[in-house]
């Protein structure tokens, strides 16, 4: 693990959140994160008024993405600087939104919750793929996430102190403060119906590949977000529905435990995951030759 004195020291390759957080099948449940984020009322003013998400949906999730490899799996510039780098980016994303109120993205409750949507990301996209996390494992990776937040500048006090505290703060922010916006709307049709990636791509030879991705990523989303949320955005699942996506997780988890276990993993999450565990690897002898003497 790697860590400074400013906060506890972060996650490395022998933890919960790096052996879960990067695997593959994830992508498929990364709209019902955004969603989740979108829907908080700081964050949804925020995206409508201040972010090209709508423009360059592409653009805004890789950038997102190589944010996130940054302060999860340590990838270069590490998580202390990319959480001053975020910090910097926000601190002027404020204004008053549609109606009336006024949101800074910086709200501690706000900030806290996009980070907090993460940990809920790795825990159902284990039970959905058929590797659910036990009680013990899941108290591990928050406490873990705990310490990600603490590099975000996070404060201790801002984030649930155990992930039984973080349910009920998560319950309580979706009964009582997610709202369906146009923040919403637009990302369900942006992962529903994905444009092209790159104009130079033939619209005939994305058709193929976006629009079938497209109602997999808007199944899995719409089935895995909370089904008040699904309610207030006038969104219908039913049993058949459930039972679709259902089988699909089984298959794509199926799969995946049969790949080889580097395979499992994204292109960003692999190198960190390979590297640390090189490191660790060679400060075993140390360690053994500490013990002993």
């Amino acid at each position: 693990m790697h860590g400074t004195a400013q906060h506890p020291p972060l996650p490395g390759a022998d933890s919960e959140t790096w052996r879960r957080f990067g695997l593959a099948p994830g992508l498929f449940l990364a709209g019902t994160g955004l969603l989740l984020q979108v829907a908080h009322p700081v964050v949804g003013a925020g995206v409508l008024e201040h972010s090209d998400f709508k423009n360059a949906p592409w653009k805004r999730l890789v950038n997102t993405h190589l944010s996130t490899m940054r302060f999860i799996y340590g990838m270069r510039p590490g998580a202390d600087a990319e959480g001053s780098r975020l910090w910097e980016l926000h601190k002027d994303i404020k204004g008053v939104d549609g109606r009336g109120r006024r949101y800074h993205a910086l709200n501690p409750d706000a900030y806290a919750w996009v980070h907090f949507t993460l940990a809920q990301f790795v825990v159902d996209t284990a039970e959905l793929f058929g590797d659910p996390m036990t009680p013990a494992e899941t108290e591990r990776m928050w406490q873990e996430f705990r310490a990600i937040g603490r590099a975000l500048q996070l404060k201790e006090h801002h984030m649930p102190a155990d992930w039984a505290s973080a349910q009920v703060w998560f319950r309580d922010v979706v009964r009582n403060r997610l709202e369906a916006t146009e923040s919403t709307y637009d990302v369900l049709e942006s992962i529903s119906d994905p444009p092209r990636p790159y104009r130079w791509i033939p619209r005939l030879l994305w058709a193929p590949i976006g629009r079938p991705f497209g109602r997999i990523v808007r199944m899995t989303t719409i089935g895995t977000m909370p089904p008040e949320l699904r309610e207030r955005m006038g969104l219908q699942w039913s049993a058949q529905q459930e039972r679709r996506l259902r089988r699909f997780g089984r298959l794509v988890g199926g799969m995946l435990r049969a790949l080889p276990w580097p395979l499992r993993y994204t292109p960003f999450a692999l190198p960190a995951i390979l590297r640390d565990k090189r490191r660790i690897a060679a400060s075993r002898p140390a360690r053994l030759a500490g013990a002993g003497a």
